[in-house]
């Protein structure tokens, strides 16, 4: 049996298939994400009662107050106090919600370093002041991921970043290699220690003892040096890594090679 052919009158697009439509938009936060957001037609950005700037100062609130799982388009609304039908004014999902947020949210992180530093000083500045800025947010340390390092906020650090790195002797390859290994350190440094706090004197204390009353056969050398592991906090961790690489940036513009390797080796 024939199925039915489907006609349109003059002026009218065909329907579209849901499935199809959904595989072309690109992915929130993907460079083709961003692009396209900028090209939207005027009538996307028209001025209205509800501002996307109040959607993401509520949203910004909750995720400080409440962590990553309450920011909820439902309880943003609810703050708000407006339908959830208002939120979609401005953005077609959650997902497009984070992305923004967290790309105005890593804004305060990106002020210059005094200008009487070097190079390298200023690059540990800004991260010191980038960590930071996420342990005093650790919700938006939650939802960093890669993409969100698109946004305009994002590329401002990254071109800051370049400006350092190509300026120090690195080939604009190696520094952008370079500056995004800094920022994944930083990253991931904060991931590593939320929800934890290793300068509490009771978490000293219990490390000690779970180090000292392990096997000293299987781990001898935790049981050896518990007293100075247990002391060991995530800013001696952090500050060892950040010199780590520091280190091996100044390496690299004294030494060489001068691009990134095509083998991976």
């Amino acid at each position: 049996m024939r199925e039915p052919k489907t006609t349109t009158t003059a002026g009218e697009l065909p329907p579209t298939d849901p499935a199809k439509t959904q595989q072309t938009e690109p992915r929130p936060g993907t460079a083709a994400w961003w692009l396209a957001r900028e090209s939207e037609p005027a009538r996307q950005r028209r001025r209205r009662a509800l501002t996307l700037d109040a959607v993401l100062d509520a949203a910004m609130t909750l995720l400080d107050t409440r962590g990553a799982a309450a920011l909820t388009m439902r309880n943003i609304a609810d703050a708000l106090g407006c339908t959830q039908a208002s939120l979609y004014r401005h953005v077609r999902n959650r997902e497009e919600l984070v992305t923004l947020l967290i790309d105005r949210a890593i804004g305060p992180a990106s002020s210059a370093p005094p200008d009487d530093l070097d190079w390298a000083e200023k690059a540990a500045w800004s991260a010191r002041r980038f960590r930071e800025h996420l342990l005093r947010h650790p919700g938006v340390a939650s939802l960093l991921r890669g993409t969100e390092r698109l946004g305009p906020n994002s590329l401002a650090g990254v071109q800051y970043s370049l400006e350092l790195l190509i300026g120090a002797g690195l080939s604009p390859r190696l520094a952008s290699a370079a500056a995004s290994s800094l920022a994944t350190f930083v990253i991931g440094s904060v991931h590593l220690n939320l929800g934890l706090d290793m300068s509490d004197p009771e978490e000293i204390r219990h490390r000690r003892l779970l180090y000292r009353s392990r096997d000293t056969a299987t781990f001898p050398l935790l049981v050896q040096h518990a007293d100075t592991l247990a002391e060991v906090s995530s800013d001696d961790e952090f500050e060892v890594g950040l010199h780590a690489l520091l280190t091996g940036f100044r390496s690299l513009i004294t030494n060489g090679p001068a691009e990134l390797p095509t083998d991976g080796r």
